[in-house]
Order: C-alpha cells, then sequence, then structure tokens
C-alpha cells in the first residue's frame, strides 16, 4: 500500500497509486501523470522518482469543498509546499492539526503517513519533495547541516515534525519548484537536472527557516495581522494582471502601510512590489513558453502597461530577452 487516497466513512479507495519502494531508489527516472476524479472535484497528480528521491505535485479544482484521506507507507523525509489554496489537514501520526494558506511549507518524517485533507478554495496546488531516510541523512551529513532536534528524531526512526507553525515560502522557493515543474530536459539528463534541483529546493528550505527556527524577525506577532498578510498574498496572486498600489492594499487588507511593508517582508521574505513583478514575470514566462501569444500580447495580459518595458523587466530577471 505505498499510496492510497480514500473518502473517510467510506470503505475502500478511490486511488491507488502504484509508486514502490523499488521506485525512489531507482537509478532511472520513474514517470507518472494521472487525473483523479472526485465528486465535484478533479486532481492532476504527477509523480517523479529517482535515486531517493520523490517530487510529487496535485493541482486540484473543486466546486465545493472536497475532504480525502490520504494513506502512504513511504519512509521518508517530507518537504510540503501548499503553493495556492486555504486547506485545513489533519496528520494522524503527529496528532497535529493545521489550516494552511498559499504560499507555506513545513516539514516532517513518518515512516507511515495517515493524513486527513480538505480543501476550502475552488483551486490548491501542492508540491512535495520526499527523501528517503537514508538518502536524508546522507544530505544532512555531507552538508553539515543542522536541525535541532529533528534530526535526531528522523535517525531514531521516529515520528517527527520541523515547524509546529508551517512557515512562509519565498520568492526563490517558488521559482526553484517552478524549474521543477516545466524541466526540458528527457531521460538521464532530466533526472540529473531534478536531483541537482531537488537538492537545492531542500537547501533553500534549510535557508528559509533558519532565521524563523533562530527566533530572528518578530513583527508580526498576532494570527489577525497573519491572516491579513496572507490574504495580501493570495489577492497579488489573483489579481497580479491589474493595477496594484500599495496604498490600495493596505485599504483591502485592513492594515497600514507600514505594518503591510514590514509585515509582508517578514513573512514571505520580499516587498510586496518585488513579489507582484516576480509573480507577473514567471506568469508571462508560462505563456511565452506554451502558448502562441507574442510579446505584446503577454506584457498586456500580465499587467505591464508596454511591451518595451516589459521586455527589460523580463531581461533584468532572467537575463536574456523575451522570445516568441
Amino acid at each position: 500500500m505505498p499510496l492510497q487516497f480514500n473518502i473517510p466513512q467510506q470503505p475502500g479507495a478511490f486511488y491507488n497509486n502504484p509508486l514502490s519502494g523499488n521506485d525512489l531508489h531507482s537509478k532511472e527516472l520513474v514517470e507518472s501523470t494521472e487525473m483523479i476524479h472526485m465528486e465535484k472535484a478533479g486532481m492532476l497528480f504527477q509523480n517523479w522518482c529517482f535515486e531517493g528521491f520523490r517530487l510529487a505535485n496535485n493541482t486540484l479544482n473543486q466546486e465545493q469543498p472536497t475532504t480525502y484521506g490520504i494513506k502512504n507507507d513511504i519512509d521518508a523525509v517530507k518537504l510540503y509546499f501548499n503553493r495556492k489554496g486555504h486547506s485545513t489537514i489533519n496528520y494522524q501520526q503527529l496528532s497535529k492539526n493545521f489550516s494552511l494558506r498559499g504560499g507555506q511549507h513545513n516539514m516532517l518524517y513518518t515512516a507511515e503517513l495517515d493524513s486527513r485533507m480538505s480543501h476550502i478554495d475552488n483551486q490548491s496546488n501542492m508540491f512535495s519533495l520526499q527523501i528517503t531516510r537514508a538518502c536524508f541523512l546522507d544530505l544532512i551529513g555531507e552538508g553539515n547541516i543542522r536541525l535541532d532536534g529533528f534530526t535526531d528524531q528522523v535517525v531514531n526512526g521516529s515520528a517527527a515534525l520541523f515547524s509546529n507553525e508551517w512557515l512562509p515560502m519565498n520568492v526563490g522557493i517558488e521559482r526553484c519548484i517552478d524549474d521543477m515543474l516545466h524541466c526540458r530536459f528527457t531521460g538521464d539528463m532530466k533526472k540529473l537536472y531534478l536531483r541537482s534541483k531537488a537538492i537545492e529546493l531542500f537547501l533553500l528550505f534549510v535557508q528559509a527557516t533558519a532565521a524563523k527556527k533562530d527566533g530572528k524577525d518578530g513583527f508580526v506577532t498576532n494570527s489577525a495581522d497573519r491572516d491579513k498578510l496572507h490574504f495580501v498574498r493570495d489577492y497579488l496572486v489573483e489579481h497580479y494582471a491589474q493595477p496594484l498600489s500599495l496604498s490600495g492594499l493596505s485599504k483591502l487588507s485592513g492594515l497600514n502601510e507600514f505594518k503591510l511593508k514590514k509585515g509582508f517582508r517578514e513573512l514571505f521574505n520580499s516587498s510586496v512590489m518585488d513579489f507582484l513583478i516576480s509573480y507577473r514575470l514567471e506568469q508571462a514566462r508560462e505563456l511565452l513558453r506554451n502558448t502562441t501569444k507574442n510579446i505584446s500580447e503577454v506584457a498586456y495580459e500580465t499587467g505591464y502597461s508596454s511591451p518595451s518595458y516589459f521586455s527589460k523587466a523580463f531581461k533584468k530577471k532572467y537575463g536574456a530577452s523575451p522570445k516568441n
């Protein structure tokens, strides 16, 4: 029973993934893409496995809130990146319940995992990086990385949670995930690329969470302000192509501009406007890659007032001019 999806209080599973331990240790890249159908919901589920790593990406669209259980017996450290959507999740082995917003991540270890996920928003996207226990301990040793008591629990085979709060993702993490999802290599070169990016993502997680775990930063001190700042991030993602200003976002969120600017940087390691610009350019890059739209069409569609200004911003971010 490597990976199973089920509906609580209903017998049997509605989805079984054929993933095996052999796949996780495969010298060759093992890939799968499936569409999982639920009542009034559909999930695109993608997996990549190789040499002790598993990457998984699921994108859900629903007409009403959906709840399902997930069971697996994959003995691995699991890093979860909730990229989009408001969800709640319960981890039975850890006796923990969380309410997640887009742009949050965490890490846990269990030899087996029994969880329940409830999606609230109409669209959700979760990316995960799973590393077998042996591979994780090799990475920790090779990089001389310290993770407080988390590593000790992994060594002992005890269920462990890295942080009691899901922590904010930054633009670098988002970009790394995007790079993996849009890898253009094939075969052995793709496996090599994904392996290097998987290690990079793990290191970005360690770097991003170090300051929080050390107790640095402390401007955002209450859950109400934190929720308002997550609302701003979600609003930027949903309305990125519209004209947006700090004053307008301040009024929408109920935060004064000082708290908005300082709090947003603390939670998301980016200024509000830098986050917006980066997100616009990421969307523009995807349109140029995956559609036949020309540069002018992409510029206007992603919120730029002129193609020339868009081209300058694109070259500054990616080091090359946009191409159709």
